[in-house]
């Protein structure tokens, strides 16, 4: 079965999207308990959410840092969870 023949559980449909984005993270020091660590780094789990605040086409929107992907070459995915529904005033 090929992936868009999979059903998805998501709530919400997904929507392309290419405008600019900027994420500004909290001040406050993300602390957690260590799972493993190597000399090239360490994973752990946070004892707390990573908040940020996100900007898109000049709107500030609230929001959880929920994951984070390295994509190579200097590049980084970031998914975030927002606070409120940012549709359709983000799109239209």
């Amino acid at each position: 079965m090929t992936r868009q023949h999979v059903k998805s559980d998501r709530i919400h449909e997904r929507q392309p999207f290419e405008e600019q984005i900027t994420v500004r993270f909290q001040a406050e020091p993300v602390t957690g308990s260590g799972k493993n660590i190597s000399r090239a780094g360490v994973y752990f789990i946070a004892d707390t959410e990573v908040r940020v605040t996100v900007t898109i086409g000049g709107r500030e929107v609230s929001g959880q840092l929920v994951r984070v992907e390295n994509h190579g070459q200097g590049r980084t995915g970031m998914a975030v969870k927002f606070e409120q529904d940012v549709l359709p005033v983000v799109v239209d």
